[in-house]
């Protein structure tokens, strides 16, 4: 099968974001589930975590999480995120850099929760904070949560611990292993414009 060879900046950048912008409504995109970065106590911190919305034009992703995680806990101090993600089809590794937001009781954490099924909201009714230390390997969802279908009306008390985490972003790198030499292109967001340029990977 023929690998794609990119030599247009433009492309690139609009292949880039339509990319993540399909894959915030296709859970079997490669780019649906990322590694997302913080810092905790002046060390960095990942996990994955799964895309939710993405607006190429805001230069803006979303994902959800419970208001009482670490993650939520390192945002309010320290702002500054990054992503990573690596498609092992088409061999391209994405890496992003911004600013986040935390949205609790405001339109955008309204807007994410409405658009959410009640599966993917089910670990939020549970009491417990995540990171709490339990006796056993239980996930400490309620038995209501726990069984299928889910309903939105058993997953309505967990609104409260719900967070949206926005993050836009000024900076992205993308790196592609094709088979006719490895490439790479950087993408700064300045007020007006996008500096970009390709760089030796």
């Amino acid at each position: 099968m023929s690998v794609p060879r990119y030599t247009d900046l433009d492309a690139v950048h609009a292949h880039v974001w339509e990319d993540f912008e399909t894959a915030a409504e296709d859970p079997g995109h490669p780019y649906r589930q990322l590694t997302f970065a913080t810092v905790y106590d002046e060390t960095p911190d990942l996990r994955t975590v799964v895309l939710r919305a993405a607006d190429a034009d805001a230069r803006a992703l979303q994902f959800h999480s419970d208001r009482r995680s670490r993650k939520v806990e390192a945002l309010r101090k320290n702002d500054r995120i990054a992503w990573h993600v690596w498609d092992t089809e088409s061999l391209e590794q994405v890496r992003l850099y911004g600013a986040a937001t935390v949205h609790l009781d405001d339109d955008v954490a309204a807007a994410l929760w409405a658009s959410q099924s009640p599966g993917s909201l089910s670990v939020y009714p549970r009491p417990t904070a995540p990171g709490t230390p339990i006796e056993g390997p239980e996930d400490g969802l309620r038995p209501d949560v726990a069984t299928d279908p889910v309903t939105e009306e058993d997953v309505a008390s967990g609104r409260q611990y719900f967070a949206a985490i926005r993050t836009v972003i000024d900076r992205v790198e993308w790196l592609h292993l094709h088979p006719d030499g490895h490439y790479r292109a950087r993408f700064d967001y300045g007020a007006d414009e996008v500096e970009a340029t390709w760089v030796v990977p």
